[in-house]
């Protein structure tokens, strides 16, 4: 550090602009390895903040640079579940993605140079109405014949729509040419189909087929169960047979004598043909396996041991959108597996013969969002405190590892803050969990006996977890001189199913607790400014923050919290369980309580309700264009903020919906943002920042 600026957190100068930390936004998806004649290639999809946050496909040979997968209209995102994930995969030189458009799977074209395919184009047909057919998270038989992969159906044959979507598991012929019709494998009225069924997972002789399916109330981290069957293709026609529960769910239940349902995820098939899974019955979500190849008997995996019992860890994770993967086999046996312990996450190479577990050879990371294994190579998609999230390719034999897209830190390190997992007491003789990450410069100091500002990050979900990763959206704040308090409250993931289950009908409750006792905790240890912490959050967090802030009075604590930003936050529980799609249909049932006979408490715990009882500055962040949480719900807050004569202030974006997509809106949004701060918590911001007046 040559020259040292002494100046108000806050007031710092940062390297990191607004348009940096919008540009940093990209995420990554779809990870595969396929095996060629001439090695292994890596694919994945990658969004592209010019494209509006559209999802390019991306190919690595190897030993060569990504290429793009051509046409450079080609964009992969799935709509099954809304959420989507599990666009893109590929068997051997061919890679198929679902098309964001139309959700028609479709074939790669060739790249040229680099691979040689035949020609390109749609494998399943155009449905009765526009994406009303549905794809993810396919894979394909080992003759290269059909692609098995989740399907949601909208609409019946002539167009009019169902009265909900219907989920199945279907088999699809590779071909292009006249695409016939798709065949069910599993789905309403057959042995393991129910209202929903995912992960479709075949074994390596392509001759028994693994999936998870659950019902309404439940969602996939209460009650899944693992099913399997006896795959085949007679006379033409590809079936399931002899389909029977594996482990998961309520009959789950019994075998650990627990009072709830266990959640099975993420069944995968090893080298040697054996079934594993995890499932939380012990709490934790571990790995799990079938005692031998091929089809395990009924309810057989109920009394599977743990493959690494007493691990206070998580393999296993909630499953939002289709395709994910959290460890996979080598040739020789081992298991490479991903595990969150204390809001952080690490890559663990396992010899289950012996249960020596070692760490994966290169970058150690925190946040790992998805990892395959082919042979003797392992790719993830990760990053570390220091360096950005990106695409990893791991050779075991030599342990090279390889950064496939050449990430680089948007700052030099100095200015890079890393995350200190935090426990702290909250309500019911509990305790929560965060990440903080303290400023950090490098050529700016506080004065002398000067605390930093707090913003307390809620994730989404909020079945979910803070991400640990290196991330631009934080970056931003902590290089400006604020500590930022990313909290995991209670139903957070990644400290198993116990701490899961102490949101349920405690959404609104719990939470808000739990962010009130972060910002008391650090204040009280000496950590941050306890007069000047804030709280922000979207969608579900932002009705977290506007509840915090609504109703931190009434538990007590006043000052807890100076003000709040929310960005398109939810403030009327009754109208999002209303006005939902299927997957979340009935989330709130367990979350809040079921309809209508909580609908007392739903409206107690909507800030939409209690606007009066706004005494702190809020901003609000709103699209125009916001189905989820139209602009009229944030105006019925704007307007009891303008009677209670409290400073405020109230952005719309037109064009965007409930997230913001565009780069220009998030780059206002932050600008917006942190001139709002300066204005409430008496700092003046270094950058140049458009007029905000409350």
């Amino acid at each position: 550090m040559s020259r040292v600026t002494v100046a108000p957190h806050g007031s710092w100068r940062s390297p990191l602009t607004p348009a940096d930390a919008a540009a940093g936004g990209t995420r990554l998806s779809g990870l595969s390895i396929s095996t060629t004649s001439t090695g292994r290639r890596v694919w994945w999809a990658e969004t592209l903040p010019a494209e509006r946050g559209r999802m390019a496909v991306m190919c690595a040979a190897e030993g060569a640079s990504p290429v793009r997968v051509h046409p450079s209209t080609a964009f992969a995102r799935s709509r099954v579940n809304e959420y989507g994930g599990g666009a893109l995969w590929a068997d051997g030189e061919q890679p198929f993605w679902v098309d964001e458009d139309t959700q028609r799977i479709h074939r790669a074209p060739p790249v040229p140079g680099v691979l040689e395919w035949e020609p390109h184009g749609a494998i399943t047909a155009n449905p009765p109405a526009l994406r009303s057919w549905r794809f993810a998270a396919g894979q394909v038989t080992p003759d290269s014949e059909w692609v098995l992969c989740e399907r949601e159906v909208h609409t019946r044959d002539d167009g009019t729509p169902l009265p909900e979507p219907v989920n199945d598991l279907v088999a699809i012929p590779t071909a292009i040419e006249a695409p016939p019709a798709q065949h069910v494998l599993v789905g309403p009225g057959t042995p393991g189909g129910g209202d929903f069924v995912a992960a479709p997972t075949l074994s390596p002789g392509g001759t028994v087929l693994a999936w998870l399916r659950w019902d309404h109330p439940h969602m996939p981290w209460d009650a899944a169960e693992l099913w399997a069957g006896r795959f085949a293709v007679m006379d033409g026609v590809p079936t399931v047979s002899a389909a029977r529960r594996i482990a998961g769910g309520s009959a789950g239940a019994a075998p650990h004598g627990l009072d709830r349902p266990v959640a099975a995820c993420l069944p995968e098939w090893s080298t040697d043909g054996r079934l594993w899974w995890c499932d939380d019955a012990s709490d934790w979500w571990h790995l799990r396996h079938a005692a031998a190849a091929g089809l395990p008997a009924e309810g057989a995996g109920d009394t599977a041991p743990l493959v690494v019992p007493g691990a206070r860890e998580e393999v296993g994770e909630p499953r939002w959108v289709s395709g994910g993967h959290r460890y996979g086999f080598t040739g020789d046996g081992r298991v490479v597996f991903t595990a969150s312990a204390d809001g952080l996450d690490s890559i663990w190479i396992l010899d289950p013969t012996t249960g020596e577990r070692v760490p994966l050879p290169g970058p150690r990371p925190t946040y790992v969002e998805q990892l395959v294994v082919d042979g003797s190579t392992v790719a993830y998609i990760g990053g570390t405190p220091t360096t950005p999230t990106t695409v990893w390719r791991v050779e075991l034999d030599d342990g090279t590892a390889t950064d496939l897209r050449g990430a680089v830190a948007p700052m030099p390190a100095e200015w890079i803050s890393s995350p200190e997992p935090v426990t702290f007491p909250t309500g019911d003789g509990e305790q929560a969990h965060a990440l903080l990450y303290p400023p950090a410069s490098g050529d700016h100091v506080a004065p002398d006996g000067e605390l930093p500002p707090l913003i307390v990050r809620i994730h989404g979900g909020p079945t979910a977890a803070a991400r640990p990763e290196l991330s631009t959206s934080v970056q931003f704040w902590t290089s400006r001189g604020f500590a930022v308090a990313d909290v995991n409250y209670r139903g957070s993931t990644g400290f198993g199913r116990r701490y899961r289950d102490l949101l349920r009908g405690a959404w609104g409750d719990a939470d808000v607790e739990d962010c009130i006792a972060l910002a008391l905790h650090l204040a009280a240890a000496g950590r941050v400014d306890g007069g000047r912490c804030v709280i922000r959050g979207g969608s579900a967090g932002g009705f977290t923050a506007l509840a915090a802030v609504c109703f931190q009075a009434d538990r007590g604590h006043p000052g807890a919290f100076a003000a709040a930003c929310s960005l398109y936050g939810v403030t009327d529980l009754s109208a999002m369980a209303a006005d939902t799609h299927k997957f979340e249909s009935r989330y709130l049932d367990g979350l809040v309580g079921p309809l209508p006979g909580a609908e007392e408490v739903y409206r107690a715990r909507s800030p939409l309700f209690h606007a009066e009882r706004l005494d702190r500055p809020v901003l609000l962040l709103q699209g125009t264009e916001d189905r989820v949480v139209p602009p009229s719900q944030a105006e019925v807050l704007v307007d009891a903020l303008r009677r209670n004569g409290v400073p405020h202030a109230y952005v719309r974006f037109p064009g965007e919906g409930h997230g913001f997509s565009s780069s220009g809106t998030v780059i206002k949004a932050l600008q917006v943002e942190l001139a709002f701060y300066g204005k409430v918590l008496g700092f003046e911001p270094a950058d140049r920042l458009p007029r905000l007046d409350l």
